[in-house]
């Protein structure tokens, strides 16, 4: 019971924990990947941006998309696509490789999006975006490279006059420069996915598109750590529950051995308290008291059980003896000595239960006394079967018994078992009914066995038969004499010779019972 408690908190801890530990696991996936997303948005907003304060001609944006190539690798070039258009949305560039998918189209908000006019000596650089710091780092992500490289993309100079003079100035024209905001957008393309962010001013508008193959591969690496991770994390969990609960129950099982432990012949153990909590001390504490007024309680009952027992014998041994006497004096056939002889033999009965009352009041107080010695146990058996078919002359009586099996025990306590076993099985048969007497041997053990036809014992009170004043309500009515302590009693006495009697499952319309003793030495079979 203790190891299936003890697994229901192990497994609500893994249901409780492992629901946290997946909720989370989600909520940090999609933390890690929307900040991963921000970085890239962040890195094309710098390439782009950069662009946008100074006017270019048409050439540099070719030489912007080759500075790009040189900065990402040749390896990586095609994961950057740009496209450059003017106010009249006329083409100034595009990569060769730029998907006919992704147009100014797919960015309808973005026109609508435009920031505040800004001064030309007023127009922000672009947003700095800290490369990874850490110098021990054996590999960064190419997108952190390039946000750490992207200070170092220039456009190139524009192109001197031949006599030395001074570049040609470009200029946009006059009037405030509008930065228009950013707007981005995860497009499909035959090529992959791409990020793709448009910005721009009044004059200018480009388009930058990053492709997200790396992104996905780090994010399914990050998945599948995640899902491999998940069931260790479970089973450590189990575990970890587990053996918290056998820690926390510890105190419980202690309680459980020690209770298991009292019997009557045990009330005086306790349940010792030391390496318990402080709840289970008072729990502990709480029980003990207990035990100590069951104790108390119990130890008066039998006193006043045996005490009781045996004030009564005296007196009923005295009143037997004058009974007796006034059975022998009355006259023969007179209706003073038919009563006399009534009154003798309810006195006898009396003294049967008295005797039986101070044998289980002793048996409960471990105080039987036992004078063990040679018992011939077939000996027994042969003269209590005489005695059924005298009790019992309608009966048919069966006999089956091993002579010469010895065992060691108490004679007179043996032979009172014998006795009440014999009795119920003539008392409660049927009418031309039979008693089955066998005694063997087996695995240096005797094992006695008395059978009757009778009336079949209920399930339901199958377990009770061996309690004290318990009669069955039908087979054992009030026209058969009997207190109910004849079973109970014979148990007690086989317990203290270390044997054990049983009623045996129903069958042949027979109701068995089945008496194991220990042997003395090896029966005779001559």
């Amino acid at each position: 019971m203790t190891g299936l408690f003890r697994l229901k908190i192990a497994l609500l801890s893994v249901l409780v924990s492992g629901t946290v530990l997946v909720f989370l696991g989600i909520f940090f996936l999609t933390t890690i990947s929307q900040i991963r997303m921000d970085r890239i948005d962040r890195e094309i907003v710098a390439l782009g941006e950069s662009q946008l304060h100074v006017w270019h001609p048409k050439e540099h944006w070719e030489n912007f998309d080759r500075s790009l190539r040189s900065i990402y690798g040749p390896e990586h070039w095609k994961d950057l696509v740009v496209q450059v258009t003017d106010a009249d949305h006329r083409l100034l560039y595009r990569s060769p490789h730029w998907p006919k998918e992704i147009s100014t189209a797919s960015f309808p908000e973005f026109d609508r999006r435009m920031a505040p006019d800004l001064d030309p000596g007023q127009v922000p650089g672009p947003p700095r975006v800290q490369p990874d710091a850490t110098p021990d780092r054996p590999e960064r992500d190419r997108h952190e490279w390039a946000a750490a490289d992207r200070r170092q993309l220039r456009p190139p100079p524009p192109p001197r006059e031949k006599n030395g003079g001074p570049p040609p100035q470009h200029r946009y024209p006059p009037g405030p420069l509008r930065i228009k905001t950013p707007y981005f957008r995860t497009l499909e393309t035959p090529a992959g996915r791409l990020r793709t962010g448009i910005m721009g001013s009044q004059h200018v508008t480009i388009l930058l598109g990053m492709n997200l193959a790396g992104f996905y591969e780090d994010v399914n690496r990050f998945e599948k750590a995640f899902l491999f991770s998940i069931p260790l994390a479970l089973l450590l969990l189990a575990l970890g529950g587990w053996l918290v609960a056998h820690r926390a129950l510890k105190p419980v099982a202690l309680i459980t051995r020690t209770a298991q432990g009292i019997t009557a012949r045990g009330l005086g153990q306790r349940i010792p308290a030391t390496g318990a909590d402080a709840e289970f001390r008072q729990l502990i504490r709480v029980i003990n008291d207990m035990l100590d007024r069951l104790e108390k309680s119990f130890g008066q009952a039998v006193r006043f059980s045996a005490d009781a027992a045996h004030e009564l014998q005296t007196p009923l041994t005295i009143l037997q003896g004058v009974l007796d006497d006034a059975v022998q004096h009355a006259p023969s056939g007179s209706i003073d000595q038919q009563r006399y002889g009534s009154l003798l033999e309810e006195v006898q009965r009396l003294k049967n239960i008295v005797r039986k009352l101070l044998i289980l009041a002793q048996a409960d107080a471990d105080r039987l006394p036992l004078r063990p010695g040679p018992v011939d146990l077939s000996a027994l058996i042969e003269s209590a079967a005489e005695d059924a078919g005298v009790m019992g002359p309608e009966l048919e009586v069966e006999k089956d018994i091993v002579p010469g099996v010895i065992v060691t025990g108490d004679a007179d306590l043996l032979r009172l078992v014998i006795q009440e076993l014999t009795t119920n099985a003539v008392k409660y048969n049927t009418p031309d009914g039979r008693v089955r007497f066998r005694l063997t041997v087996q695995d240096r053990q005797a094992l006695f066995s008395i059978a009757n036809t009778g009336r079949p014992i209920p399930e339901s009170e199958r377990d009770r038969v061996f309690d004290r004043f318990y009669r069955l309500d039908k087979s054992r009515s009030r026209s058969v004499a009997g207190t109910g302590l004849g079973l109970s009693l014979a148990r007690e006495i086989v317990q203290a010779h270390q044997g054990e009697l049983r009623l045996e499952p129903p069958g042949d319309s027979l109701i068995s019972f089945s008496l194991f003793l220990p042997l003395q030495t090896q029966p005779s079979t001559s």
